[in-house]
């Protein structure tokens, strides 16, 4: 079910995906695809259709799918490689949402998977060292890399650096009684006045 009060899911549904329609579907084709020339859907015929629409049809058998490319073996192979050598900013902006919809019609144990150790890379390779080492320009040059749903993530790690400083930071002193403050406030006068009048004596 989709969650309106997260926008990045809403833009994932729109992701597009090369479809196959088992039947024909008549005046579809302009509206799902605008480079498309025909009206019509024809049997077999293929289109980008937005994923969204995508699983009632399957259900019924009215379509088959492709995976996008990202998540084809030759891609897979580059994930391996390293987190670094895939930028998923442009190339798969919602690539983990896109993913597991699908997968959920597919019910493929091995992209499943996939999905699972490649997060679990990026987020060691990526995410956990930018929130401990990087400087400014080097935290554009990550932001160029990830994915919304990882750039979700490592703001949200930033945030909480930040929240986790100020905290140890803190001015305790906000924090005590009025009455205690005061009684502070008159003893390091006191102290103040004593250290003085210790030094006009030497």
């Amino acid at each position: 079910m989709l969650n309106l009060c997260y926008p990045h899911e809403l833009l994932a549904e729109e992701s597009s995906i090369q479809t196959v329609f088992n039947y024909g579907a008549v005046g579809i084709a302009k509206g799902l695809d605008l480079g498309s020339t025909k009206a019509d859907v024809e049997v077999k015929g293929r289109i980008c259709a937005p994923l969204w629409l995508l699983p009632d049809l399957y259900k019924r058998n009215m379509i088959s799918f492709e995976m996008p490319e990202v998540y084809n073996d030759r891609y897979r192979r580059k994930f391996n490689a390293g987190a670094e050598c895939l930028s998923l900013k442009n190339k798969a902006p919602f690539f983990y949402e896109v993913g597991m919809k699908c997968n959920s019609m597919l019910q493929d144990v091995e992209l499943s998977n996939f999905l699972s150790r490649t997060f679990q890379r990026r987020y060691q390779d990526l995410i956990s060292k930018g929130l401990n080492t990087m400087s400014g320009e080097e935290v554009l040059e990550l932001h160029c890399k990830l994915s919304v749903e990882e750039q979700q993530l490592f703001e949200g790690g930033r945030a909480s650096i930040t929240a986790c400083e100020r905290w140890v930071q803190r001015d305790y002193s906000n924090y005590l009684p009025k009455d205690t403050r005061k009684k502070r406030s008159a003893v390091s006068e006191t102290a103040v006045a004593q250290d003085d009048s210790k030094q006009r004596r030497s």
